[in-house]
Formats: structure tokens, sequence, C-alpha cells
């Protein structure tokens, strides 16, 4: 089963069952670097760190999927987009209004569901 790293609430309770749900209440930027972590130990990343092309910072939600399997040798491709992500969101804004924190969590959210 392949993992999901997320602090989307609505991304956990959508996906489990079907993913292995790593949920964290963490910033956007934790998110990337569990992944950055993961692919550096051999998983694969199996949905682009920037889905969707939002600038960084413009949501506090992020949700990557990770292959179960880990590959022996780093794929280089998958390291350089995740390390890339990382950096793009080490001064990303890390404030939101309350009000439009469920309006993120459905645009996560949304970027997952037409993956497979």
């Amino acid at each position: 089963m392949d993992i999901l790293i997320t602090n989307n609430p609505l991304c956990r309770d959508h996906f489990t069952g079907i993913y292995y749900v790593e949920f964290a209440d963490i910033s956007a930027h934790a998110v990337l670097q569990r992944v950055r972590d993961l692919v550096h130990i051999g998983h694969v990343v199996l949905t682009h760190p920037r889905a969707g092309g939002l600038p960084p910072g413009t949501s506090p939600y992020k949700s990557v999927l990770v292959s179960a399997e880990r590959d022996m040798q780093v794929a280089v491709q998958f390291l350089e987009a995740t390390e890339n992500a990382v950096k793009a969101y080490e001064n990303a804004r890390t404030e939101f209004a309350e009000k439009h924190l469920v309006d993120f969590q459905k645009l996560d959210l949304s970027l997952l569901t037409k993956v497979k």
C-alpha cells in the first residue's frame, strides 16, 4: 500500500484504507521535509511535491504520495524535485485565516483525487 504523507485532515479521512496515511499536524514545509527523508531511503515520489503549480505559501496543506516499496538506488529526479520543493517552502507564509482552512483542505484533496 503506497504512503500518503499529509497534514490535511480531509485527505487523511478520504484516503485511509486506500493508502497508508501518515498524518501529522505540521506545516506544508515539514510535510515536504518528511517526503525528502523518505526519498533519501529509496521511496519513489508518485505525485509531484509541487502538484497544482501553486506558489509556496498559498496553502497551509500539502499531501504527497510515495511508493511503499523502496528502491536501493535513490532516483535523482525525485530527489531534485523534492529538494527544490523543500527550498521553495522554506520562507513560505505559515498563517492563514481560519475561515479559509476548509477551502484549502478541499483544494489539496482535489489534487489527489485524480491519482490512480
